[in-house]
């Protein structure tokens, strides 16, 4: 499945979207193994998760959305972050894609989400550092892979929180909820 949804984003996508994306499932693949998680559905994940980034989205799109979440008000302000969930269901219908694990994980890499699972976490922090990103150093991204999964997670939660707030944008209430079950857990989130 791998190579096909690879295929795809070659033929349908940006040149540095595709690179965004294998690198993006090199690094799914390096912390699947890091943390016992199956590497398979983290190159998957990888490589799927913005499949439908460069869509543009329309209420045809938002309404191809395919799960049981209502649309937020931060997804009606800012469409781009419906991508993930569009790209989810995108998977569903023309891959035939069904592990809840990979879906789930591309639906919430965007926001974040107390329900994304290990997998999800794994997802959320390598869009965020991997190499490509060009808004964190090698020596932050090597700090924020010395911690476990849960601080990980919050570390790029806090930096796209500070971001925003710099930005005058809003955080996403999926965010904070992430956020506090992660400060009020001393353990990994499960499904």
């Amino acid at each position: 499945m791998f190579e096909e949804i690879r295929k795809y984003i070659e033929m349908n996508l940006s040149r540095s979207r595709l690179e965004h994306s294998l690198s993006t499932a090199l690094i799914c693949v390096e912390l699947c193994s890091r943390f016992g998680i199956d590497e398979t559905k983290g190159r998957i994940a990888g490589i799927a998760h913005d499949i439908s980034r460069e869509t543009p989205v329309d209420e045809k799109i938002i309404s191809s959305i395919q799960d049981e979440y209502s649309i937020s008000k931060e997804e009606e302000l800012n469409p781009v972050l419906l991508h993930g969930r569009i790209g989810a269901s995108m998977l569903k219908l023309k891959f035939n894609l069904e592990d809840k694990e990979i879906l789930q994980a591309i639906r919430w890499h965007t926001t974040g989400h107390p329900d994304m699972g290990e997998l999800g976490q794994i997802l959320f922090i390598a869009d965020y550092i991997e190499p490509g990103r060009k808004h964190i150093t090698n020596t932050i991204r090597a700090s924020i892979m010395q911690l476990n999964l849960n601080e990980m997670t919050l570390r790029v939660l806090n930096d796209q929180t500070a971001h925003l707030r710099e930005s005058g944008c809003r955080i996403t209430e999926s965010s904070m909820q992430l956020f506090e079950k992660l400060s009020n857990s001393g353990r990994l989130i499960k499904n």
